[in-house]
């Protein structure tokens, strides 16, 4: 039978900050030494000032112990759930004019679902250029009805066998993400990712052990032209990796030898924002798509509250390595420099080509 929690009695207790803490134990007790440090002895030794010391039985030290245990697991799973979303607002504003030509008719219907939506613009980096027409769409699928949610992927033009396989996970998922990308020559893709955010943080608070890789995504990508262009995504998230962690996998990611100028623009972006977010980490995704050799990785940076202006110079230089899109990349600079920057991804296309994607929020920091 659990016990009922304790209602503490606290007026008047002074509280302790500690930097200091050490565990003696013995057969009958367990004491908790909490103080201040010290400088250094005469012989350097190191010192501390005790300012409380706590007496436990063995029972309630085992207490303690597993009560720890589990704090520090829900903070790890509370890590894993900050921004993670396709867009990292859901309260977005944006008018048509934010939106490309092709994708307004999208944004009419996402706003018709009178939910709120995050609203995420991107534009994506190789050595063809930069192109710019690019939104996704966030709307939490728990606040929409499934059959509204189906009607915009029908009114996209989803595939019939996407729309089969979209509506039996759509159940699963806490995010539903709506895309479009223009090819700058009057056509584009059309998207809409599933998010399996809930599904795989119960996972981690369950096994806190366990940090085998999971599924976070799965995109549904299709050309609107013509149907049978298209690209079935699946996106694995590598749960609470280090930042050291995450440089090396984007290392092995990249083919070995291969001239990959993306892979030092994401080095780059990752130093600049874990020094923002000392001794904590970020999301970190790879993706593969079936039919197509499509290997790349997604990082969600929006805890690092970059604005866009400061990746600039890792951008321009990744301009000068690709040869192409340096007047394009100042237009955007100068147009959303202040806008925050949401995630990056990058690696091989479906077509096999070096890029890099920048996404970023329409409010401003």
């Amino acid at each position: 039978m659990e016990r009922e929690p304790q209602r503490w009695i606290d007026a008047g207790v002074p509280e302790t900050r500690a930097d200091v803490c050490q565990v003696q134990s013995t057969r009958e007790t367990t004491s908790l030494l909490f103080g201040r440090a010290q400088p250094p002895g005469p012989g350097g030794e190191p010192r501390a000032l005790l300012d409380r010391r706590v007496m436990l039985t063995p029972a309630l030290a085992k207490q303690l112990a597993e009560g720890l245990a589990g704090v520090l697991r829900d903070h790890d799973a509370r890590r894993l759930l900050e921004n993670a979303t396709p867009a990292g607002s859901i309260r977005s504003a944006p008018t048509d004019e934010d939106a490309p030509a092709a994708a307004r008719p999208l944004l009419q219907a996402v706003r018709a679902l009178g939910t709120g939506f995050g609203f995420e613009k991107s534009f994506k980096m190789s050595a063809a250029g930069i192109l710019q027409e690019r939104v996704i769409l966030g709307v939490r699928a728990s606040l929409a009805d499934p059959q509204a949610l189906l009607g915009i992927c029908r009114a996209m033009g989803m595939p019939p066998e996407y729309e089969t396989l979209f509506a039996q996970a759509l159940p699963q998922a806490n995010t539903v993400g709506f895309g479009y990308e223009g090819d700058g020559r009057g056509g584009g893709m059309h998207k809409a990712y599933l998010e399996f955010w809930d599904r795989l943080v119960q996972r981690v608070q369950g096994e806190p052990d366990n940090a085998a890789p999971g599924e976070l995504f799965l995109g549904f990508k299709w050309d609107g032209a013509n149907p049978s262009r298209r690209a079935l995504a699946r996106y694995t998230c590598h749960p609470l990796l280090p930042v050291e962690g995450i440089a090396r996998r984007l290392e092995a990611l990249y083919p070995a030898g291969a001239v990959s100028p993306s892979l030092q623009a994401a080095r780059e972006i990752l130093a600049l924002a874990a020094r923002r977010i000392a001794g904590d980490s970020f999301v970190y995704v790879e993706a593969a798509e079936e039919g197509n050799p499509r290997r790349s990785f997604d990082l969600n940076f929006y805890k690092a509250r970059l604005p866009l202006a400061e990746l600039m110079p890792a951008l321009q230089a990744l301009c000068g390595r690709y040869g192409a899109g340096g007047e394009a990349l100042e237009r955007i600079a100068a147009q959303a420099g202040a806008r925050p920057f949401g995630h990056l991804s990058g690696g091989l296309g479906r077509d096999g080509q070096d890029f890099l994607t920048v996404y970023y929020e329409l409010e401003a920091l």
